[in-house]
């Protein structure tokens, strides 16, 4: 008896039959974007920082908008329901057009001086531009842009979205 109910256990603990595996990548993770061929019913995505975090914030739209359109809101800041979200902007208030010039590397024109930006601030326009651009069903070779001011042009960045 006592040997059928050792047999028991050892087969009720051996028989779950999930092995262990590794982390399987699956790619990015998914986004929401503007309808294609401005149809109604676009989304927005814009990045503001929340609690010392980029954080993607989605605002609908009534038609599908371009970079320069989605750089121009961001730089307006969070809307009021966002800020008191606890949103927030490391951007100064702009003044002036924005806009992504068709450089190489495709380069953010902005109405301020960049050198002093601080990460945050950098990665709430480039994030923001992959974004807009994404949503346009377009791409940019190398993946990177430049982000030029009134006082100097930084070097190609990504998205670093952390």
């Amino acid at each position: 008896m006592k040997r059928l109910l050792v047999l028991a256990v050892v087969l009720l603990v051996s028989a779950c039959g999930v092995k262990p595996t590794p982390v399987i990548p699956a790619g990015p993770a998914p986004t929401l974007r503007n309808a294609p061929n401005g149809a109604q019913g676009a989304d927005l995505i814009l990045y503001f920082v929340i609690n010392g975090r980029l954080m993607p914030v989605t605002r609908p739209a009534s038609r599908s908008v371009g970079v320069d359109t989605a750089l121009s809101l961001l730089l307006a800041g969070p809307s009021y329901a966002e800020a008191a979200d606890g949103y927030t902007t490391m951007l100064p208030p702009g003044r002036g057009s924005i806009g992504l010039a068709a450089d190489s590397p495709p380069t953010i024109k902005v109405p301020f001086a960049v050198a002093q930006l601080n990460v945050l601030a950098v990665n709430q326009l480039v994030c923001t531009a992959f974004a807009a651009i994404a949503a346009e069903n377009s791409w940019i070779i190398d993946n990177v842009v430049a982000l030029a001011g009134t006082d100097t042009t930084l070097p190609a960045q990504t998205c670093q979205a952390f």
